[in-house]
């Protein structure tokens, strides 16, 4: 008499069925923590942005008292801007001098002519927003230039926002940041 050998093939379904169960379970915990981990980093280089400029205008409010003054929200990258012109050199120090007695970075009342250069105009016209390429990052200041908001929009469609007197990123939901004007 033959002896019959029985092969076994493949995987039973129950066996399957657990594995998926698994595969499952681990794919639930792990894709929401990757998700995360993208808006963390776009948050992370905002503030860094934001640092970045604050350093730069509180040097320029040690040089001339007040910080570059725009009283309608401007975006940062256009040369046209308030910002960008005075932190890049070509606003008011190109023609004045600060309370330092300097026109430049190098020289007094004899120094060259020029403004003092706070940022390099390639920093600012190739920032991009991380949230979005078409957003740009915005500026604006009370009317005597003595306190300011950076700000942009998130991908939520939320304004994340840093102030003269804040250290850190703030969200203001979908209202504009802005400073209300005191009615007498």
């Amino acid at each position: 008499m033959k002896e019959r050998k029985t092969m076994r093939r493949g995987f039973s379904l129950i066996e399957l069925m657990f594995v998926v169960a698994i595969i499952v379970i681990l794919a639930a915990v792990i894709i929401p923590n990757f998700t995360g981990i993208t808006d963390r980093s776009k948050t992370a280089r905002v503030s860094e942005d934001f640092s970045n400029f604050a350093t730069a205008l509180e040097l320029y409010r040690a040089d001339w008292g007040h910080f570059p003054t725009a009283t309608t929200p401007e975006n940062i990258t256009a040369s046209t801007s308030k910002f960008y012109q005075e932190m890049t050199g070509l606003g008011t120090g190109k023609d004045n001098i600060n309370k330092a007695n300097q026109r430049t970075i190098t020289g007094f009342n004899t120094g060259p002519e020029g403004g003092i250069q706070y940022l390099k105009p390639d920093t600012l016209l190739n920032l991009v927003s991380p949230y979005d390429p078409q957003e740009t990052y915005r500026y604006v200041t009370d009317e005597q230039g003595h306190a300011w908001i950076l700000y942009v929009k998130d991908s939520n469609g939320k304004y994340v926002y840093r102030t003269d007197s804040t250290s850190s990123l703030r969200n203001n939901g979908k209202e504009e940041p802005g400073f209300t004007t005191q009615q007498p």
